[in-house]
């Protein structure tokens, strides 16, 4: 897993160092509105998810779990990119801290996730799902050329009631 460069910002790939620095830049409630889950309840916590994700692949082999810690270059964390690799396809995700929105960040670090994801591990097909009122994140998938699922895909993929299935494919 490499270390990932664009015009503004580093992509380091995420290790249980980062958990100090990531606590701090995940700490804001508002990054969990649509989410399922809440801030880290602590440091400790944070370090020990990490040093799971560290191993880069799924307990029972199957899939490859590649997270990369996204910097603004020369300064903090600014939040994690993340896909869930299994064969040809790859769920992708990310947060950034609020302070980070409406810059472009997410846009930089999710096209050179992908771009990694399409040259050094084959990904074919990219999913994601947000819910349906965050359109933060619609924006963010359709600026990146996503599409919304076929009636075909939702089926195969069970999406919650309230969530929104997004792909991006090779054919699309």
């Amino acid at each position: 897993m490499d270390a990932l460069t664009t015009g503004r910002l580093l992509l380091e790939p995420l290790v249980a160092g980062h958990a100090e620095a990531m606590y701090e830049a995940l700490r804001e409630p508002e990054l969990y509105k649509y989410l399922d889950h809440g801030p880290p309840p602590s440091v400790e916590h944070l370090r020990g998810v990490y040093a799971q994700l560290e191993s880069r692949v799924s307990p029972d082999g199957s899939q490859l779990w590649l997270n990369w810690v996204v910097r603004v270059r020369g300064g903090e964390p600014a939040g994690f990119v993340q896909a869930t690799v299994a064969g040809a396809d790859a769920w992708v995700a990310y947060v950034l801290a609020r302070k980070h929105w409406g810059l472009g960040f997410a846009t930089e670090a999710m096209q050179a996730m992908i771009g990694y994801l399409r040259s050094a591990c084959g990904v074919t097909r990219f999913l994601a799902t947000t819910e349906a009122l965050n359109e933060w994140s619609i924006r963010l998938l359709l600026r990146l050329s996503f599409r919304a699922a076929t009636e075909a895909e939702i089926q195969e993929h069970e999406p919650s009631a309230t969530e929104r299935l997004f792909v991006l494919s090779a054919v699309d």
